[in-house]
């Protein structure tokens, strides 16, 4: 299997759903998503969804609208995320606040989450019934909802001194897990899979976001991540499991040192 290949053959089917939503008309909008969607970016999350719905039995057709709300969900987050973490650098091109302004980087990301929401109901246009139009709308405000507690869970984190493993687990399950996980839900309540599967699909979730979210954490401190710098979570006093841990074994003068390091 050829993973990239996947990515790159599958993730070009959302290409024109996301296209009838953003019209190419208001200066410092509508370029400003673009620029952002063009940054880069594997359409990992519209690959699952597709994914996840072909493997259960789903109809390719009908799971493009969600597929494609997937990703300009996960577009929003990490542009409003790049705000909340003054991050200047986004696959290593400016950010869009930075290139934009700060003002029109909220605009632009408050602009993409209402998108999402229109390009699920969109799904009525390929023979998805209003009932499961529901339950996808209804998963998705709960997975904005999850990410958005996980969020203010991560702020809160870097001012905790004593940060444990579990308030570590907790935050990226929040953070990360939810929505990791909403496309292989969209995709299987599309392709009318039953609740036990759609609860393994969760629990599946509630594992894949941690781990996704760790290997993302040890590239900020080995190669880097496109943000224009090495290490960059230390200077955000993120409390990444490799902190937590180094703590753990800390003696009281080197956990003072790495706490004042982390708290500036």
């Amino acid at each position: 299997m050829n993973v990239e290949k996947i990515l790159s053959e599958k993730g070009k089917l959302i290409d024109k759903e996301i296209e009838s939503v953003f019209p190419k008309s208001i200066p410092n909008l509508h370029d400003a998503v673009y620029y952002h969607l063009g940054t880069g970016g594997k359409r990992i999350r519209p690959v699952l969804a597709i994914a996840a719905c072909e493997a259960l039995g789903g109809n390719t057709k009908k799971i493009i609208p969600f597929a494609a709300a997937c990703e300009i969900l996960h577009q929003w987050l990490i542009l409003h995320d790049d705000i909340m973490d003054s991050d200047r650098i986004r696959r290593d091109k400016p950010a869009v606040w930075v290139k934009y302004g700060l003002s029109h980087g909220i605009n632009i990301g408050d602009y993409m989450s209402e998108k999402v929401y229109e390009l699920i109901l969109r799904s009525k246009n390929c023979g998805v019934n209003n009932e499961i139009v529901f339950r996808l709308l209804d998963a998705m405000i709960k997975t904005v909802s999850n990410t958005a507690e996980g969020q203010a869970m991560d702020i809160n984190l870097r001012r905790n001194d004593n940060p444990s493993e579990k308030d570590y687990m907790g935050m990226v399950v929040g953070k990360t897990g939810h929505y990791l996980t909403i496309p292989m839900v969209g995709g299987a309540i599309i392709a009318g899979a039953n609740e036990n599967v759609i609860k393994k699909i969760i629990e599946f979730g509630s594992y894949v976001g941690p781990a996704f979210q760790i290997a993302d954490d040890i590239l900020d401190l080995t190669i880097g991540k496109g943000r224009g710098e090495i290490g960059r979570d230390i200077k955000e006093g993120k409390r990444s499991i490799m902190v937590v841990h180094c703590l753990s074994k800390c003696n009281r003068n080197d956990r003072n040192k790495l706490l004042a390091i982390l708290n500036k």
